[in-house]
């Protein structure tokens, strides 16, 4: 699987939210975190244009949090492509970073991003005639 790693989002000092990073390269498979996270639930809000975000949600209206550790690597199950920031805590309880914490972010490039008419077709072992 070809990965792009992306270094962000950045949540400033003294901020919950972050700045919002272009994942529409792939889906995002692995997060990285900061070494010095003050401890905090991770959640997100997307965005199809960079401009517009919104809160994400699950279809059972729970926002999507990850239960994060410091300085620790994160397999997720293809999040999201487009535009993300990354939120310290949820958005109806933010927690403030004390310090600048920076990210990064790794993209499944192989993947066709979202809203293409791209077919892609892996074939698995061998063809006999």
């Amino acid at each position: 699987m070809p990965l792009q790693i992306i270094n962000g989002p950045i949540i400033q000092a003294g901020d919950s939210l972050s700045a919002g990073i272009d994942c529409s390269a792939g889906p995002i498979v692995k997060l990285t975190m900061p070494g010095n996270w003050v401890d905090a639930v991770l959640s997100f809000q997307t965005s199809s244009d960079g401009l517009m975000y919104n809160d994400m949600f699950m279809p059972d209206g729970f926002e999507l949090t990850y239960r994060v550790v410091a300085g620790t690597g994160i397999f997720v199950p293809r999040l999201i492509t487009g535009f993300v920031k990354f939120r310290s805590g949820t958005r109806e309880r933010p927690v403030v970073q004390p310090e600048l914490r920076e990210f990064a972010v790794a993209l499944d490039v192989a993947s066709a991003p979202a809203g293409t008419n791209e077919l892609r077709v892996r074939l698995l072992g061998g063809f006999a005639p």
